[in-house]
Protein backbone atom coordinates (compact mmCIF):
# COMPACT_ATOMS: atom_id res chain seq x y z
CA UNK A 1 0.00 0.00 0.00
CA UNK A 2 1.05 3.61 -0.54
CA UNK A 3 1.64 5.92 2.43
CA UNK A 4 -1.83 7.43 2.00
CA UNK A 5 -3.59 4.07 1.64
CA UNK A 6 -5.61 2.37 4.38
CA UNK A 7 -8.28 -0.29 4.83
CA UNK A 8 -11.67 0.82 6.21
CA UNK A 9 -12.69 -1.09 9.35
CA UNK A 10 -15.84 0.82 10.28
CA UNK A 11 -18.00 3.83 9.43
CA UNK A 12 -20.38 5.22 12.07
CA UNK A 13 -22.71 8.22 11.95
CA UNK A 14 -24.37 10.44 14.56
CA UNK A 15 -27.05 13.02 13.82
CA UNK A 16 -27.29 16.15 15.97
CA UNK A 17 -29.61 19.17 15.97
CA UNK A 18 -27.88 22.31 17.26
CA UNK A 19 -29.81 25.53 17.94
CA UNK A 20 -28.51 28.79 16.50
CA UNK A 21 -27.59 31.77 18.64
CA UNK A 22 -29.89 33.90 16.46
CA UNK A 23 -32.30 32.85 13.68
CA UNK A 24 -31.07 33.32 10.11
CA UNK A 25 -33.73 34.63 7.74
CA UNK A 26 -33.29 33.42 4.19
CA UNK A 27 -35.35 33.67 1.02
CA UNK A 28 -37.12 30.35 1.73
CA UNK A 29 -37.79 30.94 5.43
CA UNK A 30 -36.09 31.21 8.81
CA UNK A 31 -33.48 28.73 10.07
CA UNK A 32 -33.35 28.29 13.86
CA UNK A 33 -31.62 24.92 14.21
CA UNK A 34 -28.68 23.46 12.33
CA UNK A 35 -28.78 19.75 11.51
CA UNK A 36 -25.46 17.93 11.21
CA UNK A 37 -24.31 14.36 10.70
CA UNK A 38 -20.95 13.36 12.20
CA UNK A 39 -19.02 10.60 10.44
CA UNK A 40 -16.38 8.49 12.16
CA UNK A 41 -14.21 6.39 9.84
CA UNK A 42 -11.76 3.91 11.40
CA UNK A 43 -9.04 1.91 9.72
CA UNK A 44 -7.63 -1.49 10.70
CA UNK A 45 -4.69 0.18 12.47
CA UNK A 46 -7.03 2.02 14.86
CA UNK A 47 -6.78 5.51 13.37
CA UNK A 48 -10.03 7.48 13.30
CA UNK A 49 -10.97 10.16 10.79
CA UNK A 50 -13.81 12.64 11.38
CA UNK A 51 -16.23 14.13 8.89
CA UNK A 52 -19.32 16.30 9.05
CA UNK A 53 -22.33 16.88 6.83
CA UNK A 54 -24.12 20.13 7.79
CA UNK A 55 -27.61 20.42 6.29
CA UNK A 56 -28.96 23.96 6.62
CA UNK A 57 -32.67 24.40 6.03
CA UNK A 58 -33.24 20.79 5.00
CA UNK A 59 -34.87 20.07 1.62
CA UNK A 60 -36.61 23.46 1.72
CA UNK A 61 -33.39 24.93 0.32
CA UNK A 62 -30.68 22.55 -0.88
CA UNK A 63 -32.64 19.38 -1.55
CA UNK A 64 -30.94 17.31 1.17
CA UNK A 65 -31.84 16.49 4.76
CA UNK A 66 -29.83 15.20 7.70
CA UNK A 67 -32.07 12.14 7.88
CA UNK A 68 -31.36 11.30 4.24
CA UNK A 69 -27.60 11.88 4.62
CA UNK A 70 -27.43 9.50 7.58
CA UNK A 71 -29.53 6.85 5.87
CA UNK A 72 -27.49 7.06 2.66
CA UNK A 73 -24.25 6.51 4.54
CA UNK A 74 -25.55 3.84 6.93
CA UNK A 75 -27.62 1.81 4.48
CA UNK A 76 -25.95 2.24 1.10
CA UNK A 77 -22.37 3.53 1.30
CA UNK A 78 -20.88 2.06 4.48
CA UNK A 79 -21.78 -1.58 3.69
CA UNK A 80 -19.94 -1.29 0.38
CA UNK A 81 -16.84 0.51 1.69
CA UNK A 82 -16.18 -1.35 4.94
CA UNK A 83 -13.37 -3.82 4.46
CA UNK A 84 -12.07 -2.21 1.27
CA UNK A 85 -8.70 -0.61 0.72
CA UNK A 86 -8.58 3.10 -0.11
CA UNK A 87 -5.54 4.40 -1.98
CA UNK A 88 -6.10 8.05 -1.10
CA UNK A 89 -8.61 10.90 -1.20
CA UNK A 90 -8.92 10.98 -4.99
CA UNK A 91 -9.51 7.22 -5.07
CA UNK A 92 -12.30 7.44 -2.49
CA UNK A 93 -13.90 10.46 -4.19
CA UNK A 94 -13.99 8.64 -7.54
CA UNK A 95 -15.52 5.53 -6.02
CA UNK A 96 -18.20 7.56 -4.23
CA UNK A 97 -19.18 9.33 -7.46
CA UNK A 98 -19.74 5.94 -9.08
CA UNK A 99 -21.40 4.35 -6.07
CA UNK A 100 -24.13 6.93 -5.43
CA UNK A 101 -25.66 9.64 -7.59
CA UNK A 102 -26.06 13.08 -6.07
CA UNK A 103 -25.94 12.94 -2.27
CA UNK A 104 -23.21 15.58 -2.23
CA UNK A 105 -23.29 16.13 1.55
CA UNK A 106 -22.86 12.43 2.33
CA UNK A 107 -19.97 12.08 -0.11
CA UNK A 108 -18.32 15.22 1.24
CA UNK A 109 -18.51 14.01 4.86
CA UNK A 110 -16.93 10.66 4.00
CA UNK A 111 -14.18 12.30 1.97
CA UNK A 112 -13.52 14.69 4.86
CA UNK A 113 -13.24 11.78 7.30
CA UNK A 114 -10.76 10.03 4.99
CA UNK A 115 -8.69 13.22 4.69
CA UNK A 116 -8.56 13.53 8.48
CA UNK A 117 -7.67 9.86 8.85
CA UNK A 118 -4.82 9.98 6.33
CA UNK A 119 -3.43 13.14 7.92
CA UNK A 120 -3.41 11.43 11.31
CA UNK A 121 -1.79 8.31 9.88
CA UNK A 122 1.01 10.37 8.31
CA UNK A 123 1.23 12.94 11.11
CA UNK A 124 0.69 15.90 8.76
CA UNK A 125 -1.99 18.61 8.53
CA UNK A 126 -4.69 18.22 5.90
CA UNK A 127 -3.52 21.27 3.94
CA UNK A 128 -0.25 19.46 3.16
CA UNK A 129 -2.26 16.62 1.61
CA UNK A 130 -4.16 19.18 -0.50
CA UNK A 131 -1.08 20.76 -2.07
CA UNK A 132 0.25 23.05 0.64
CA UNK A 133 -1.05 26.25 2.22
CA UNK A 134 -0.84 29.61 0.43
CA UNK A 135 -1.95 31.47 3.57
CA UNK A 136 -2.10 30.83 7.32
CA UNK A 137 -5.30 32.80 7.91
CA UNK A 138 -8.55 33.15 5.96
CA UNK A 139 -10.71 36.33 6.05
CA UNK A 140 -14.26 35.74 7.31
CA UNK A 141 -17.41 37.70 6.50
CA UNK A 142 -20.28 37.98 8.99
CA UNK A 143 -23.88 37.45 7.93
CA UNK A 144 -26.58 40.04 8.68
CA UNK A 145 -30.03 38.50 8.52
CA UNK A 146 -32.36 39.99 11.12
CA UNK A 147 -34.53 41.69 8.48
CA UNK A 148 -34.37 45.07 10.24
CA UNK A 149 -32.10 47.97 9.33
CA UNK A 150 -31.53 48.94 12.94
CA UNK A 151 -30.84 45.43 14.24
CA UNK A 152 -28.67 44.52 11.23
CA UNK A 153 -26.53 47.60 11.76
CA UNK A 154 -26.30 46.90 15.50
CA UNK A 155 -25.27 43.31 14.74
CA UNK A 156 -22.67 44.53 12.26
CA UNK A 157 -21.22 46.99 14.78
CA UNK A 158 -20.85 44.17 17.34
CA UNK A 159 -19.19 41.90 14.78
CA UNK A 160 -16.78 44.67 13.83
CA UNK A 161 -15.92 45.54 17.43
CA UNK A 162 -15.73 42.02 18.87
CA UNK A 163 -14.24 39.96 16.02
CA UNK A 164 -12.97 42.51 13.51
CA UNK A 165 -15.15 41.46 10.55
CA UNK A 166 -14.73 43.93 7.67
CA UNK A 167 -17.06 42.25 5.18
CA UNK A 168 -20.75 41.56 5.72
CA UNK A 169 -23.07 39.25 3.84
CA UNK A 170 -26.63 40.53 3.85
CA UNK A 171 -29.44 38.03 3.39
CA UNK A 172 -32.34 39.28 1.23
CA UNK A 173 -35.78 37.66 1.02
CA UNK A 174 -38.41 36.81 -1.55
CA UNK A 175 -41.19 38.74 0.16
CA UNK A 176 -40.50 42.45 -0.31
CA UNK A 177 -37.64 43.17 -2.68
CA UNK A 178 -38.08 46.94 -2.64
CA UNK A 179 -37.90 47.08 1.17
CA UNK A 180 -34.88 44.77 1.11
CA UNK A 181 -33.09 47.10 -1.29
CA UNK A 182 -33.78 50.10 0.96
CA UNK A 183 -32.42 48.10 3.91
CA UNK A 184 -29.34 47.05 1.95
CA UNK A 185 -28.52 50.61 0.89
CA UNK A 186 -28.88 51.85 4.48
CA UNK A 187 -26.48 49.15 5.69
CA UNK A 188 -23.96 49.91 2.91
CA UNK A 189 -24.07 53.57 3.94
CA UNK A 190 -23.69 52.75 7.64
CA UNK A 191 -20.46 50.79 7.07
CA UNK A 192 -19.03 52.72 4.14
CA UNK A 193 -15.25 52.95 4.48
CA UNK A 194 -15.25 50.43 7.35
CA UNK A 195 -16.68 47.23 5.86
CA UNK A 196 -17.86 46.04 2.46
CA UNK A 197 -21.25 44.39 1.88
CA UNK A 198 -22.28 41.38 -0.20
CA UNK A 199 -25.97 40.60 -0.71
CA UNK A 200 -27.34 37.08 -1.09
CA UNK A 201 -30.74 36.54 -2.71
CA UNK A 202 -30.67 32.70 -2.75
CA UNK A 203 -32.44 32.59 -6.15
CA UNK A 204 -35.44 34.56 -4.87
CA UNK A 205 -35.71 37.23 -7.60
CA UNK A 206 -37.01 36.94 -11.13
CA UNK A 207 -35.48 38.72 -14.11
CA UNK A 208 -37.72 41.80 -13.67
CA UNK A 209 -36.73 42.30 -10.03
CA UNK A 210 -33.06 41.68 -10.79
CA UNK A 211 -33.02 44.18 -13.68
CA UNK A 212 -34.76 46.77 -11.53
CA UNK A 213 -32.91 46.49 -8.24
CA UNK A 214 -29.38 45.31 -8.98
CA UNK A 215 -28.31 48.56 -10.69
CA UNK A 216 -29.53 50.47 -7.62
CA UNK A 217 -27.48 48.26 -5.33
CA UNK A 218 -24.42 48.55 -7.57
CA UNK A 219 -24.70 52.34 -7.57
CA UNK A 220 -24.95 52.32 -3.76
CA UNK A 221 -21.64 50.47 -3.55
CA UNK A 222 -22.63 46.83 -3.05
CA UNK A 223 -19.47 44.73 -3.48
CA UNK A 224 -21.18 41.63 -4.88
CA UNK A 225 -24.54 39.95 -5.42
CA UNK A 226 -24.83 36.22 -4.81
CA UNK A 227 -27.21 34.02 -6.83
CA UNK A 228 -29.88 36.68 -7.49
CA UNK A 229 -31.96 34.44 -9.78
CA UNK A 230 -32.81 30.80 -10.41
CA UNK A 231 -29.71 28.67 -10.77
CA UNK A 232 -30.64 27.44 -14.24
CA UNK A 233 -31.14 30.86 -15.82
CA UNK A 234 -27.55 31.37 -16.95
CA UNK A 235 -28.45 33.47 -19.98
CA UNK A 236 -30.22 36.22 -18.03
CA UNK A 237 -27.61 36.23 -15.28
CA UNK A 238 -24.83 36.49 -17.89
CA UNK A 239 -26.56 39.50 -19.45
CA UNK A 240 -26.92 41.20 -16.06
CA UNK A 241 -23.32 40.46 -15.18
CA UNK A 242 -22.07 42.30 -18.26
CA UNK A 243 -23.97 45.44 -17.22
CA UNK A 244 -23.15 45.50 -13.49
CA UNK A 245 -20.02 47.13 -12.00
CA UNK A 246 -19.85 44.57 -9.18
CA UNK A 247 -19.21 40.88 -8.73
CA UNK A 248 -21.98 38.43 -9.60
CA UNK A 249 -21.45 35.27 -7.55
CA UNK A 250 -22.63 31.76 -8.45
CA UNK A 251 -23.66 29.56 -5.52
CA UNK A 252 -26.68 27.25 -5.90
CA UNK A 253 -25.98 27.11 -9.64
CA UNK A 254 -22.81 25.16 -8.82
CA UNK A 255 -23.45 21.48 -8.20
CA UNK A 256 -19.90 20.36 -8.94
CA UNK A 257 -17.16 20.84 -11.53
CA UNK A 258 -19.40 20.26 -14.57
CA UNK A 259 -21.80 23.00 -13.48
CA UNK A 260 -18.87 25.34 -12.75
CA UNK A 261 -17.57 24.73 -16.26
CA UNK A 262 -20.98 25.54 -17.75
CA UNK A 263 -21.14 28.78 -15.75
CA UNK A 264 -17.65 29.75 -16.90
CA UNK A 265 -18.55 28.99 -20.52
CA UNK A 266 -21.72 31.09 -20.31
CA UNK A 267 -19.87 33.90 -18.49
CA UNK A 268 -22.72 33.79 -15.98
CA UNK A 269 -20.62 34.79 -12.97
CA UNK A 270 -17.53 36.77 -12.09
CA UNK A 271 -17.03 34.86 -8.83
CA UNK A 272 -17.51 31.21 -7.92
CA UNK A 273 -18.55 30.23 -4.40
CA UNK A 274 -16.63 27.13 -3.33
CA UNK A 275 -18.43 24.75 -0.92
CA UNK A 276 -17.25 21.18 -0.32
CA UNK A 277 -20.58 20.12 1.22
CA UNK A 278 -22.46 21.35 -1.86
CA UNK A 279 -19.86 20.35 -4.45
CA UNK A 280 -19.64 16.73 -3.29
CA UNK A 281 -16.34 16.88 -1.44
CA UNK A 282 -13.04 18.68 -1.13
CA UNK A 283 -11.60 17.22 -4.33
CA UNK A 284 -14.66 18.41 -6.28
CA UNK A 285 -14.24 21.87 -4.73
CA UNK A 286 -10.61 21.88 -5.82
CA UNK A 287 -11.80 21.28 -9.38
CA UNK A 288 -14.42 24.05 -9.10
CA UNK A 289 -11.73 26.45 -7.87
CA UNK A 290 -9.38 25.45 -10.68
CA UNK A 291 -12.09 26.16 -13.25
CA UNK A 292 -12.69 29.56 -11.65
CA UNK A 293 -9.02 30.48 -11.71
CA UNK A 294 -8.53 29.24 -15.29
CA UNK A 295 -11.54 31.24 -16.52
CA UNK A 296 -10.54 34.44 -14.74
CA UNK A 297 -13.21 34.34 -12.04
CA UNK A 298 -12.76 35.34 -8.42
CA UNK A 299 -13.23 32.81 -5.61
CA UNK A 300 -15.20 32.99 -2.37
CA UNK A 301 -15.13 30.36 0.37
CA UNK A 302 -18.69 29.44 1.23
CA UNK A 303 -20.27 27.90 4.30
CA UNK A 304 -23.18 25.61 5.11
CA UNK A 305 -23.14 26.74 8.76
CA UNK A 306 -20.67 24.07 9.82
CA UNK A 307 -19.43 23.36 13.32
CA UNK A 308 -15.72 23.83 13.98
CA UNK A 309 -15.12 20.31 12.63
CA UNK A 310 -16.21 20.96 9.04
CA UNK A 311 -15.10 24.58 9.32
CA UNK A 312 -11.57 23.28 9.91
CA UNK A 313 -11.81 21.14 6.78
CA UNK A 314 -12.92 24.14 4.71
CA UNK A 315 -10.10 26.22 6.21
CA UNK A 316 -7.56 23.64 5.07
CA UNK A 317 -9.00 23.75 1.55
CA UNK A 318 -9.39 27.55 1.31
CA UNK A 319 -5.83 28.04 2.60
CA UNK A 320 -4.52 26.08 -0.39
CA UNK A 321 -6.40 28.01 -3.10
CA UNK A 322 -4.08 30.29 -5.11
CA UNK A 323 -6.59 33.13 -4.89
CA UNK A 324 -9.47 33.95 -2.56
CA UNK A 325 -10.39 37.45 -3.65
CA UNK A 326 -13.57 37.83 -1.59
CA UNK A 327 -12.41 35.82 1.41
CA UNK A 328 -14.85 33.42 3.06
CA UNK A 329 -17.92 33.22 5.26
CA UNK A 330 -16.80 30.55 7.71
CA UNK A 331 -18.82 32.03 10.56
CA UNK A 332 -20.63 28.78 11.43
CA UNK A 333 -19.00 28.09 14.81
CA UNK A 334 -19.97 31.53 16.10
CA UNK A 335 -23.61 30.96 15.09
CA UNK A 336 -24.07 27.71 17.02
CA UNK A 337 -25.19 27.59 20.65
CA UNK A 338 -23.07 24.45 21.09
CA UNK A 339 -19.93 23.52 19.20
CA UNK A 340 -18.71 19.93 19.03
CA UNK A 341 -14.92 20.33 19.36
CA UNK A 342 -12.78 20.95 22.43
CA UNK A 343 -11.33 24.21 21.08
CA UNK A 344 -13.91 25.96 18.84
CA UNK A 345 -12.64 28.08 15.97
CA UNK A 346 -13.31 31.79 16.53
CA UNK A 347 -12.50 34.66 14.18
CA UNK A 348 -10.11 37.30 15.52
CA UNK A 349 -9.27 40.50 13.66
CA UNK A 350 -11.65 39.33 10.94
CA UNK A 351 -9.76 36.09 10.15
CA UNK A 352 -9.65 32.43 11.14
CA UNK A 353 -6.26 30.85 11.80
CA UNK A 354 -5.41 27.62 10.02
CA UNK A 355 -5.20 24.56 12.34
CA UNK A 356 -1.77 22.95 12.18
CA UNK A 357 -2.23 19.61 13.96
CA UNK A 358 -2.39 16.25 12.16
CA UNK A 359 -5.39 15.78 9.88
CA UNK A 360 -8.03 18.46 10.37
CA UNK A 361 -6.36 19.57 13.61
CA UNK A 362 -9.46 19.52 15.83
CA UNK A 363 -10.69 17.13 18.54
CA UNK A 364 -14.30 16.20 19.22
CA UNK A 365 -15.84 17.19 22.56
CA UNK A 366 -17.34 13.79 23.37
CA UNK A 367 -19.20 15.06 26.46
CA UNK A 368 -20.88 17.80 24.44
CA UNK A 369 -21.83 15.36 21.69
CA UNK A 370 -23.31 12.97 24.25
CA UNK A 371 -25.27 15.87 25.78
CA UNK A 372 -26.66 16.91 22.41
CA UNK A 373 -27.54 13.32 21.54
CA UNK A 374 -29.45 12.94 24.82
CA UNK A 375 -31.32 16.18 24.17
CA UNK A 376 -32.32 14.93 20.76
CA UNK A 377 -33.49 11.58 22.12
CA UNK A 378 -35.61 13.16 24.86
CA UNK A 379 -36.87 16.02 22.66
CA UNK A 380 -35.56 18.59 25.16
Amino acid sequence: MTAAAFRIASICTTRLDIPLTEPIRMSFGTVRVQNIVIVRMRDHDGFEGLGEAPVMGGPYWGGESAEAVKATIDCYIAPVLIGTEVQGIADLAGRLRVLVKGNAAARAALEMAALDLIGKRLGVPAFDLLGGACRTTVPVAWTLSTGSVESDIAEGERALAQRGHTRFKLKLTAYNASADVVRAIAIIDAFRGRASVIADVNQAWDSVAAARYLPQLAEAGLEAIEQPMAAGDLTTIADLRRRLPMHVMADEAITGPNAALAIASAKAASCLVVKPNRDGGITASQAVAAIGVASGQALYGGTMLESSLATAASLHLYATLPSLELGSELFGPSRLVHDIVTEPLVARDGVLALPTGPGLGVTLDEDRIAFLARQQETGA
